[in-house]
């Protein structure tokens, strides 16, 4: 089973790359840098520099958007990083969150994802046509240093329009599903849907389920550390909705004012509440919410607990068919250091010895 982690690039460069090189002695097959130019380091610089400077790490970024970012600058950046590392650069799209947010840009829809993906992948691939608006054959119409090898190019999907969107257009999908056996048999259901829409079947997508995570020694103190994802969750509109769906029953009305109230608190915390840097200052402000709905809620969005809990949860998958994981921390602003201990003293020596 392989394993990557999402590695917020948040400190300098030269660090980053030793934490890097820390993941792949660990044995993390991968790390997926985030594309946050408001808050964050270039992810393409950061990349290219790791490739340099480790041997066998794969990397991603986690994810890109052709939103702040222009197709045809996507396209370039990632031919060149490609070339510090030919067989370990993949490219790892999405629509959007944090980075046109950051800059006052709206989520891409659908129908501009898709036209992104095509073109992204025809300029990697040396294309000349990719633009409709320029006249065929124009040598500028091209990307000079497209062309082989190609770039593996993932969707990030969340649903049944962007899994068939990533069968059909994309080598590999990056699915957020829940992580049952019903939730993954849907998710391949609706890759392979797309994938039969460009004669392809679903073994011709590569599979990546994105695993919400977060260690620490104690479930408790993960599920604590969770917490402000919760609270964004309960002092939203559709709470009860979210709740009513995964059949919890807990009644929140004499305490949706309290979960608002607090997540005005939040919303003044720097950057914005799914990326506060303080993040100790957010679950300061989430203890409004009961510990027993922090862990129902907890357990519902992501995989928390100690190194052995998070472990169970990881062979669990295995048992599934997932054959790849990406592992996605909570905090923006700092390297995932517990993930990375709890990754070389007990899930990396599980999985060898599960295999």
């Amino acid at each position: 089973m392989q394993i990557d982690l999402r590695t917020p690039p948040s400190h300098s460069v030269a660090k980053t790359v030793e934490f890097a090189r820390q993941c792949e002695d660990a044995g993390f097959s991968g790390c997926g840098f985030n594309d946050a130019q408001m808050y964050l380091r270039d992810p393409y610089v950061v990349m290219a520099s790791v490739l340099a400077g480790t041997e066998h790490l794969r990397v991603h970024p986690a994810v890109a958007c052709p939103g702040p970012r222009h197709a045809s600058v996507i396209a370039s950046s990632a031919k060149t990083t490609q070339e510090f590392g030919a067989d370990r650069f993949e490219l790892w799209l999405g629509r959007g969150d944090t980075a046109p947010k950051s800059v006052g840009l709206p989520q891409l829809s659908i129908d501009d994802m898709r036209k992104a993906v095509i073109q992204i992948t025809g300029l990697m691939n040396g294309d000349s046509n990719v633009y409709e608006s320029l006249k065929e054959g124009a040598s500028f119409s091209r990307l000079h240093h497209g062309g082989d090898p190609p770039v593996p190019v993932y969707l990030t999907a969340h649903g049944p329009v962007m899994m068939r969107m990533a069968g059909e257009l994309a080598s590999g999908v990056l699915m957020s599903v829940s992580l049952t056996e019903e939730g993954l048999a849907q998710g391949r259901a609706w890759v392979a849907e797309g994938a039969a829409r460009a004669g392809r079947s679903l073994y011709d997508v590569h599979e990546v389920v994105m695993v919400p995570c977060l260690i620490r020694d104690t479930k408790k103190e993960a599920v604590r550390w969770w917490s402000p994802n919760v609270l964004r969750v309960l002092a939203s509109h559709g709470a009860e909705k979210w709740l009513l769906e995964r059949s919890i029953q807990y009644n929140i009305t004499s305490l949706k004012p309290k979960f608002q109230e607090a997540m005005v608190k939040l919303q003044k915390l720097y950057p914005e509440p799914a990326y506060v840097q303080d993040w100790a200052a957010a679950v300061k402000v989430a203890e409004v919410v009961p510990q027993d709905l922090q862990e129902i809620m907890g357990d519902e969005m992501a995989v928390l607990g100690d190194p052995d809990q998070v472990t169970h949860q990881i062979l669990e998958l295995k048992s599934l068919g997932v054959s790849r994981i990406f592992l996605r921390p909570c905090e923006l602003f700092r390297f995932p250091e517990e993930e990375l201990q709890a990754f070389k003293e007990v899930i990396g020596p599980a999985l060898k010895k599960a295999s």
